[in-house]
């Protein structure tokens, strides 16, 4: 679904491409980091749909009452998440690099890259397992996704901030921390943004995996049986 939205806001808006503030890479290597970031937010889910799959079978039940450590419960479907978020991750880099996306500084371009997928994969992760642990719910594991959605529209996430006329909404993409998120990877392919948006979306996304793990692991102790 990331490739296809991506490939339809490149044929929509692409025509664009050729103004500097979208530099070397087109408009393919600007949007290009929302197919990565929209591929992280679903599969953020499937921590949270797997936890309640175990809970509603009562496997997960007979695990929390063996010796097991209760931080391996949680973490597990997280990790099993946010691996197969980076594995597809990774398949949408190649693919993009096979269609011109700019890697300026070639694998330490793609290395950073993956760092900032595991961070937000690792955040909304941990944020849905959490949820669905505190609520037993199982429509509850969409809810950081819903969450996060609004957010890529309040952004630059389809026009660099030059362009952008909304003074509200350009107001809002600086206290927007998928804003970041995007410039720093943007900065990583043509270098259409600053090296300090790079900084500071690894601060944001190193703060908030963090924050999301111990809410996941707090959770468990909130389990309804």
């Amino acid at each position: 679904m990331s490739l296809f939205f991506l490939v339809v806001y490149n044929a929509g808006i692409g025509g664009v491409g050729f103004l500097d503030a979208f530099g070397d890479g087109g408009y393919l290597s600007f949007v290009f980091p929302i197919a990565l970031i929209s591929l992280a937010m679903g599969s953020s889910a499937g921590a949270g749909q797997a936890l309640n799959a175990d809970m509603q079978s009562g496997y997960f039940q007979r695990l929390y009452l063996s010796p097991a450590p209760r931080w391996s419960l949680v973490v597990a479907p997280m990790v099993a998440d946010t691996l197969s978020s980076l594995v597809f991750g990774a398949l949408l880099l190649v693919i993009g690099a096979l269609f011109g996306v700019v890697f300026q500084f070639g694998w330490l371009s793609v290395l950073g890259i993956m760092v900032l997928c595991l961070l937000w994969s690792v955040t909304l992760c941990g944020f849905s397992a959490g949820v669905m642990l505190r609520t037993g719910q199982p429509q509850s594991a969409a809810i950081v996704t819903n969450a996060v959605f609004p957010l890529l529209f309040l952004s630059t996430t389809f026009l660099p901030r030059e362009l952008m006329t909304a003074k509200w909404l350009l107001a809002i993409s600086w206290g927007n921390p998928v804003t970041y998120l995007l410039e720093g990877c943007r900065y990583l392919l043509a270098g259409t943004s600053q090296p300090i948006f790079l900084l500071i979306a690894l601060c944001v996304v190193s703060l908030t995996a963090l924050s999301s793990v111990i809410f996941a692991l707090k959770s468990a102790s909130k389990i309804r049986r």
